[in-house]
């Protein structure tokens, strides 16, 4: 048995988790393991997303060390249960096997890493419970046990609820070095994989909820690298397969985020479910399936997670302004973070805008610039220059307009955002409208017009070509349908293929074309294709 589990010990630390757990198992079953087999079998099976055999292993692990009289890792191993338990919801029982740690602690006199996780856990309680002050005050007593033990692990789960309590407080810039610290020792390989999982998750959140994309980004990169240098670990299942889906939204990888909010949304506790039926309305409303929006806002909302500013964007694109006015207003009335602020900001201005109350709309608009200076984030500049381009349009003052969203387009280049990026290329073509230069503002709609097909955007592309018809149709007697069709005939779509672009029946289309024809003085296909061509509608 000892040669055997050395071998196992060697396949963990090589990342092998999935041939130690097999190794173990037979071992255990041919001669019953004890003790560190048992809790090395525990934490291997976590690794590779056994929660329950997890479980069992460390249990067994734990009475054969209370049995023994080895208290430390009998409390070491209560602590992981409570730590696995809880961290999938069950609180309860989580929170009963912390208290079994805590007493040997205290009995036992034990002190080291087990009390200094224990202190970091209780500090993690407390900020759960609102207790922001004290929860940072006990955090900075487990990260000093933590030093004093030489628990990287401690220090670790310490300073993130340090990072909690930044965020909670409104200071931003100390939340983000906070996090660096923190991620000083995973990114040098010296913590437990359980715990660097969980600091990954813990700065790609805190950069998302600050609106910092780069750094997102960037730690997110580092993460999948991570988990692809341990072919064996489950994709981490904490928030981070949620913000990994947001990240991915952002990039133009719809189909690829998608699969990420419903792996999470079959896999995370309750209140992380209803962040992954967010955010799978989010997809389902970008591609035009309302229906299927409105449910998962609807989960979302039962999970506990509010669904704005989604379902006030929901209401907008569903022609249902009133209703969209009425919640913007309310939820612009009530406190919020800066950052949750500024993205219901730029839904208030857009809403407000269609509404044609320029002056809520301009002072949303100044609100969310004021926000974005003083957070400095790239996410947000973007956002409040869109805003502030779109108030000037609508305000008759194009130059001005143009300035502004140009900045924003050009923000949006650099993060690599492309949807953001062609619906501020669809602006700034009305500008071009605006200004007399109709060439321009059709090669700002083409273009915004492309993306929206490669996305999947169907309300988006719908509402270019709608613009680009309505025009176009300034210059010929066909109304913005007829040049939609016209537009499609003479790229060489059959009556078919129109109909499916623009949603139509094929009998539609045809009795299109049959006005065209007798608008335009014209016979055939091949005419109606010619006059396009010599009218610019192509």
């Amino acid at each position: 048995m000892t040669e055997e589990l050395d071998r196992a010990r060697a396949l963990f630390e090589s990342n092998d988790w999935a041939e130690c757990f097999s190794t173990l198992a037979v071992v255990d079953e041919r001669d019953g393991l004890t003790g560190e087999g048992l809790a090395l079998m525990g934490e291997t099976a976590y690794l590779i997303g056994r929660d329950d055999a997890c479980v069992d292993y460390l249990s067994r692990a734990y009475r054969d060390f209370t049995g023994a009289g080895d208290y430390r890792l009998a409390a070491r191993c209560a602590f992981w249960i409570g730590f696995v338990l809880e961290n999938r919801g069950e609180v309860a029982r989580g929170g009963g096997w912390a208290a079994r740690a805590q007493q040997l602690v205290d009995e036992h006199d034990l002190g080291g890493a087990e009390a200094a996780m224990l202190a970091a856990r209780e500090a993690h309680v407390m900020m759960l419970s609102g207790e922001t002050e004290s929860a940072m005050s006990q955090a900075e007593v487990a990260l000093r046990l933590g030093t004093e033990a030489a628990s990287p692990e401690a220090r670790v789960l310490a300073r993130s609820t340090i990072v909690a309590g930044f965020l909670s407080l409104g200071r931003a810039s100390e939340a983000v070095a906070a996090c660096d610290e923190m991620m000083v020792a995973v990114s040098a390989g010296e913590v437990e994989p359980a715990v660097a999982g969980l600091a990954y998750c813990m700065t790609i959140g805190t950069c998302l909820t600050l609106r910092d994309l780069h750094r997102a980004g960037e730690w997110t990169d580092a993460l999948s690298q991570w988990c692809s240098d341990r072919p064996d670990l489950v994709p981490y299942r904490g928030q981070c397969v949620v913000h990994r889906s947001q990240l991915m939204a952002l990039r133009g990888q719809w189909l690829e985020a998608a699969g990420e909010a419903t792996r999470a949304l079959e896999r995370l506790p309750g209140p992380l479910r209803g962040e992954a039926a967010y955010q799978l309305g989010e997809l389902h409303r970008l591609a035009g399936r309302f229906t299927e929006a409105e449910d998962d806002y609807r989960r979302a909302n039962a999970l506990g997670r509010q669904p704005e500013p989604g379902l006030v964007r929901l209401r907008l694109a569903q022609g249902r302004l009133d209703t969209a006015a009425t919640t913007i207003r309310r939820l612009c009335a009530e406190p919020h973070r800066p950052a949750d602020r500024a993205d219901l900001l730029a839904a208030c201005c857009d809403v407000l805008l269609r509404q044609g109350d320029m002056a809520g709309a301009g002072a949303a608009a100044e609100e969310l610039s004021a926000i974005a200076a003083e957070l400095d984030a790239p996410l947000l500049s973007g956002l409040a220059a869109q805003a502030s381009g779109s108030v000037a349009l609508a305000a008759g003052r194009p130059e001005e307009a143009l300035a502004v969203l140009r900045k924003a387009w050009r923000t949006w280049q650099e993060l690599g955002l492309p949807h953001h990026a062609a619906t501020v290329r669809v602006l700034i073509g009305q500008v071009y409208e605006a200004l007399g230069d109709r060439d321009a503002a059709e090669m700002e709609w083409e273009s915004a017009a492309i993306v929206f097909d490669q996305l999947g955007a169907v309300p988006d592309l719908t509402a270019v070509r709608d613009l680009a018809g309505q025009a176009a149709a300034g210059t010929t007697p066909l109304t913005a349908r007829e040049v939609e069709v016209i537009r499609l005939l003479a790229s060489g779509r059959s009556n078919r293929a129109i109909a499916g672009e623009l949603f139509l029946s094929e009998k539609t289309v045809a009795r299109h074309l049959s006005n065209i024809y007798t608008k335009l003085d014209v016979s055939s296909r091949a005419a109606a294709t010619a006059y396009a061509y010599d009218h610019g509608l192509v």
